[in-house]
């Protein structure tokens, strides 16, 4: 386990430790040194297919609505903290606020470039860091994917109420929706946003629609709900505080 700070040219500082995959949420979070949070929002997704004009919507909602409750509530927000789709929109909503949250990145270290961290500046195929975290965990693995079960780890051990939103998304997003119902966990789908979501959102409607045994386990939950991408911020914020007070 190796802890050290970095300085993003737009002056945020972010704590990053960098863990075995196997290693105890405990351990994490005792080198993180992250403020208990009362509770957790997981972000999943991204933002393949999405318009410039749906992309800007989002950014509205994260901003409006995701953040404002997150800092009422005292929530952690926990995405994949990369530059790109989802986590880089939820970064700058994050800047917005002036860092009025906390926002935990957790990344497979081999798929980060970033010149302060070691071996990870020749990564080719690597993705940069997003600039408006507060903190990061780097998991010792190669794949996107391979940071899930440290995700899924460090939410559970802060024993507050989560919630989880999908937006978008592929394979892996769809595996972290599967886990986040089976963990009891509330999960938030953006509707209208494509992939993934859509296609849970129209078994959710219709249970026949289910193209999976997957996608009917989540549909079936009772733990699915769906927000409309369309819709305002003000029904956002009023769906993430009846998920997370519940």
């Amino acid at each position: 386990m190796r802890k050290n700070t970095i300085i993003f040219a737009n002056g945020n500082r972010a704590v990053v430790v960098t863990a075995p995959i196997d290693a105890s949420a405990k351990e994490i979070l005792d080198d993180l040194e992250i403020a208990s949070p009362r509770a957790v929002i997981l972000l999943f997704g991204g933002a393949a297919g999405l318009d410039d004009s749906r992309k800007a919507h989002l950014s509205t909602l994260f901003a409006d609505a995701v953040i404002p409750v997150a800092a009422e509530l005292d929530a952690l927000i926990i995405d994949g903290g990369t530059q790109s789709g989802v986590m880089a929109i939820m970064g700058e909503a994050v800047a917005r606020h002036h860092g009025t949250c906390q926002l935990l990145g957790i990344v497979p270290k081999g798929k980060v470039a970033h010149p302060e961290i070691g071996g990870a500046s020749a990564v080719l195929d690597g993705a940069p860091l997003e600039p408006n975290h507060s903190h990061f965990v780097l998991v010792e693995s190669n794949e996107w994917g391979g940071e899930t079960t440290t995700m899924l780890a460090l939410a559970r051990a802060f024993n507050a109420p989560i919630v989880a939103i999908l937006v978008n998304g592929g394979a892996i997003a769809a595996d972290e929706a599967l886990q986040s119902v089976r963990n009891g966990w509330q999960l938030l789908v953006f509707e209208g946003s494509g992939r993934f979501a859509d296609e849970l959102s129209a078994a959710v409607r219709d249970r026949h629609c289910a193209k999976s045994a997957e996608v009917s386990e989540i549909a079936r939950s009772g733990r699915t709900a769906l927000f409309h991408l369309d819709d305002a911020a003000e029904k956002l914020r009023d769906e993430l505080r009846r998920m997370l007070c519940r």
